[in-house]
């Protein structure tokens, strides 16, 4: 008779420390953003407030992923066996539609101000803002309004290879997200080892996805404020 799905103790906890550790680093993100604006020049501030009040937003709804999996699974003897709960995995695409849209956006706001760059933000933002919406519904449909908004930061590129390096990084991790969610690889070892593999590598992308872009933008900000420091001497 086939028994119930269960986990090994260190299954269990590798998962459940990995998604304690992303919305730990998440919420440091955005404390470290918070901090770092107070000290820039007042033009460089509003860019890095918008990503951390988005980046708070988002480690609460990890925080949700984190605490769905602990709901999920109970010990019994030696192992933890399912207890009917979901795990909570539209918190994560609200987390991620939260944050990487905004943190996108940010990289537009550090444009040089003049009519052109208006019109460029004014189109970035409302395909960023189709991408928030459309992705807690449907992120297939939220893939084309985010390849255009990548094309767009791309060609009206601040930042150099920081802000390239980012827009890759977000890009490649959704894509490989959507990969997942629609051809189910399999990860072999068994259902509870590919069910705790699965979610140990959506927790890294998400990790990818939100922490390693708003790094880069505080990268360069403070390359930003440098340059700014230096042409006032």
């Amino acid at each position: 008779m086939e028994t119930l799905l269960t986990l090994s103790v260190g299954e269990y906890s590798s998962v459940e420390v990995l998604l304690h550790l992303v919305v730990a680093l998440i919420g440091m993100t955005a404390v470290l953003l918070a901090l770092t604006a107070t000290t820039l020049p007042s033009h460089l501030r509003f860019p890095l407030f918008l990503s951390a009040v988005a980046l708070g937003g988002a480690a609460w709804f990890e925080s949700g992923v984190w605490k769905s999996w602990q709901e999920a699974f109970e010990l019994a003897g030696t192992s933890y066996c399912v207890t009917g709960h979901l795990i909570a995995d539209e918190y994560r695409i609200i987390a991620w539609s939260l944050g990487v849209p905004v943190i996108l956006f940010s990289f537009g706001l550090l444009q040089p101000a003049s009519k052109k760059t208006r019109r460029f933000q004014i189109k970035l933002g409302i395909s960023l803002l189709m991408v928030a919406l459309a992705a807690p519904f449907s992120t297939t449909l939220a893939f084309f309004p985010l390849l255009y908004a990548c094309v767009v930061l791309l060609r009206n590129n601040s930042l150099g290879l920081v802000s390239r390096l980012a827009i890759t990084t977000v890009f490649f991790c959704f894509v490989i997200t959507e990969a997942l969610a629609q051809f189910h690889f399999s990860l072999g070892g068994g259902l509870g080892r590919e069910l705790s593999r699965g979610e140990i590598l959506r927790a890294l992308l998400d990790l990818f996805s939100l922490v390693v872009p708003t790094l880069l933008l505080l990268i360069g900000v403070l390359r930003l404020s440098k340059v700014d420091q230096q042409s006032a001497l």
